[in-house]
């Protein structure tokens, strides 16, 4: 978006865009410096709670609107890195991110079957219009696969069973897509990192 030529409107116009790069430096410090080692020192502290937040952390990435503003790969990355480095199973939170991630796809594909297109009218979906017309022309072109697909692309994880759901696809070839994807993509994330820093420091 080029700046308008107008003095006045352009002053807006960089004092708005300064506003909003204000705002994302100071998401980003409070992400990297205060929310990822909270989380990943209360995993490292007590186990058990892997399957909460793996399941919170997956379920954020996967729900459309909330995966926008909560980046839950480098959290489930960095709690991979947590359990390997802990020597702690990885089962509690592979289930916990498995279940999570289909549960936030399974929403967003209910949300887009009753509501089909109104929901570009409801927020906050209407905030992300561009975002749900790249994922429905994604969806259009690979079909039930792009349900699959999409768990692995960032840009289409959450998007994508949404339109799913604002095209009527049918409930189970969604569904087995869905959650076949979530547990090889939870799988991805938390155990080739784990199983490296365990090794590394075994060595």
């Amino acid at each position: 978006m080029y700046p308008p030529r107008s003095g006045l409107l352009r002053a807006r116009f960089v004092a708005k865009n300064k506003g909003k790069e204000r705002v994302f430096h100071q998401f980003a410090h409070w992400f990297f410096n205060d929310l990822t080692p909270w989380v990943t020192g209360i995993a490292q502290a007590h186990p058990i709670w892997c399957f909460p937040i793996a399941f919170l952390v997956a379920f954020s990435e996967s729900f459309v609107g909330i995966s926008f503003i909560i980046p839950g790969t480098f959290l489930l990355i960095s709690l991979g890195v947590v359990i390997g480095a802990s020597d702690i199973s990885v089962i509690p939170a592979w289930t916990g991110a498995v279940v999570g991630s289909v549960l936030g796809d399974w929403i967003s594909y209910w949300i887009g079957f009753h509501y089909h297109h109104q929901i570009l009218h409801i927020w906050p979906f209407r905030n992300y219009e561009a975002q749900l017309e790249k994922g429905l022309h994604f969806f259009h072109r690979f079909g039930t696969w792009a349900i699959f697909l999409g768990r692995f692309l960032g840009p289409f994880r959450a998007t994508v069973p949404l339109v799913a759901g604002m095209s009527e696809l049918e409930f189970w070839p969604f569904q087995i897509a869905n959650t076949a994807s979530a547990i090889i993509w939870a799988f991805a994330l938390l155990t080739p990192v784990g199983a490296a820093v365990h090794h590394f420091m075994a060595t």
